[in-house]
Parts: structure tokens; sequence; C-alpha cells
């Protein structure tokens, strides 16, 4: 048991992973509450990026979908908290030190040992999302380098927990999907949508049949708050995303030089 700070919140994380019940319908995933001591909750809320430390995903894309004009993030990348203000810089220099780190990603993978017995070496990639009205994204099965993803829920009340993460079932049986292309609702059936409540999360295992997405937002939806805010974490194939990365990487130059 970790007596310091982080690891007291670190050891609440990863007891909450071991009390996890896969589902299977319509692919492996779980809901829980509570992932965070509830006053660290309140204090992860109080210290939120302010909307000019985040990217517009539009802008920082190749992929010019419209609905991406709605859609602010900022990546846990290296160096991303020095961009931040001197008052809450400290918080989140020290979330980092425990939340981008191997025990929390291996407890993750061990949430999910019912379904597989090994994994590949891993990394870990993150970021904060913030939706504003205007956005959905279509039913997509997610990008093949992921292994496991989680979608943490940052909602300040219960007031719109309709917003959440909505799984699907492709209404033909036989179709899949190996990368992260976006397809229209009215192909799928709506399974489930995993509450948007505070301090809870859904995580699911990545497949060519994962397909999640987000309903339509209205202005209605978000009228009281910046936005529907949530952190996504992500566990990589270490080497697949290294050379998908790589790849980007010389598709880019090649652009530049061509």
């Amino acid at each position: 048991m970790n007596t310091d700070g982080n690891g007291l919140v670190l050891d609440h994380f990863v007891d909450r992973l071991r009390t996890a019940q896969v589902e299977m319908d319509p692919f492996p995933h779980y809901y829980l509450e509570g992932v965070f001591p509830e006053p660290y909750y309140q204090k992860l809320l109080s210290n939120l990026p302010a909307s000019n430390v985040y990217e517009n995903l539009y802008e920082v894309t190749d992929l010019k979908l419209d609905h991406f004009r709605h859609r602010d993030q900022r990546d846990m990348n290296a160096g991303w908290t020095d961009r931040l203000p001197p008052d809450i810089r400290p918080f989140w220099t020290s979330f980092n030190e425990w939340f981008l780190g191997p025990e929390l990603a291996q407890a993750v993978l061990s949430s999910f040992s019912s379904r597989r017995a090994s994994w590949p070496e891993v990394s870990v990639e993150s970021q904060f999302i913030r939706h504003r009205a205007g956005y959905f994204l279509g039913p997509h099965s997610d990008l093949y380098t992921k292994l496991v993803v989680l979608i943490i829920y940052l909602a300040r009340d219960d007031s719109a927990e309709d917003l959440g993460t909505s799984l699907y079932r492709p209404k033909d049986p036989s179709f899949t999907c190996p990368d992260s292309k976006h397809y229209p609702f009215e192909d799928f059936i709506r399974v489930k949508t995993a509450p948007y409540r505070p301090n809870s999360l859904l995580a699911f295992m990545r497949s060519d049949v994962s397909f999640h997405g987000l309903e339509p937002l209205s202005q209605s939806d978000v009228t009281n708050t910046a936005g529907r805010d949530v952190i996504q974490y992500v566990i990589h194939d270490k080497h697949v995303r290294e050379a998908q990365l790589e790849a980007r990487r010389l598709a880019a130059a090649e652009e530049v030089t061509s």
C-alpha cells in the first residue's frame, strides 16, 4: 500500500479496477463509478485547464470533418504541463506521475485478463477532450494500434447522464472495420449508453467490432457547462504504434518535399 498522496490515489483507482465485471454485449467492456477518491475528484475538476490550453481538433487533424470544429483537446504529451498557468501546473505534474505510469497500465490490462491471457509491450497516451454543441461521433471501431481504451467522465453533476458514450452493433452481423472510419448511425443498433456521471469511466477492449460513438450534442445539452469534459486514456501496442507514427512522419516528410 502506498502512503504518499499520489500513491493513495493510484491505490484507490486500482482497487476500483479490480471490481470491474466485464460485459460482452456488444463487445468486452465495463463501467465503473467512484474511480477517484471524491475529494481528489473535486480538486481535479477545480484544476481543469481553461479552453485556451486546448487545441481545436479540426485545426490540428488531417481529417477535416466539419463537426470536429466542436471538439477541443489537449494531449498529455511530453512537456504539456509547461503550457499550463502556474496555479494549476503542480496538480497536473503530480497527476502525470501516477496516471501515465506503468502500474496503472498494468492494472487496466489486468481488468481484462479474463478476455486475454497475455499482452504485447505497451505504451500509454492520454488527452483531455472537451465536446461542445454540434459535436457527434459516428460509430467506429477505433485505431488498430489500440488495445484498451478508458473514457473517464468529468461531469460536475448527474444532470446530463444521457451524454455518455454509446456502444453499437452493426445491423449487418458480418460487418467489421479494421481502422477508425466513422459510419452513419442508421447502419447500427445502439445497444447501450454508459451514463455520463461524475467520477466514472467506461473501459473497453479495442477490436474490429468495438463500435462506439457519441450521439449529437445540442445546445441545451451543454448550456450550463463549458462542454462535455472527458479524459481519454489509451493503451497501445507499443511497437505497432511506433510503426504507425513513423509511417505517418515519413508520409508527411515526403509530402513536403514533393
